[in-house]
């Protein structure tokens, strides 16, 4: 399938985000995929054409998790830390299928996993990917909580 190809396949799952009152938008990713975005509070869902299905990344995003630091030499060490922390984090406390990095324009941490769904289970996406966003906030919090303690 050619790229031109993914714009309007991904339709459905267009569809299917915003028939569940979210909104969602095609878009190109870094590497000039087309993908469906949903950006939301406390994370983003971004739904690719994977070789088999849905490939479905979840991201979770501590943004700003040391803007309250007000001298801006010891919040570039923390977020240094946090940096040199993820290999650590990565190889400890996180599943194959997911990761953690620090995203440069939230200022924070970013735990992302990585799911394919069949073609077939489109309707279920919103759901899977709500949820998969819930557990990972919660594990974000304790990832935020080995970095600054």
């Amino acid at each position: 399938m050619a790229i031109d190809d993914h714009y309007p396949a991904l339709e459905p799952v267009v569809t299917i985000f915003r028939d569940t009152g979210l909104y969602a938008y095609r878009t190109l990713t870094d590497e000039n995929d087309w993908a469906v975005a949903v950006d939301l509070e406390d994370g983003r869902v971004d739904v690719r054409i994977g070789d088999d299905g849905y490939l479905v990344e979840v991201s979770a995003i501590s943004t700003g998790m040391f803007m309250d630091e007000e001298d801006d030499r010891r919040r570039r060490v923390l977020e240094r830390l946090a940096r040199i922390s993820m290999p650590g984090i990565r190889r400890g406390m996180l599943a194959e299928h997911q990761d953690v990095d620090w995203d440069v324009e939230g200022e924070g941490i970013a735990l992302r996993s990585q799911h394919m769904l069949p073609f077939s289970g489109a309707v279920r996406i919103p759901t899977f990917a709500l949820n998969e966003l819930q557990e990972l906030n919660i594990q974000l919090r304790i990832v935020e909580r080995q970095i600054v303690e």
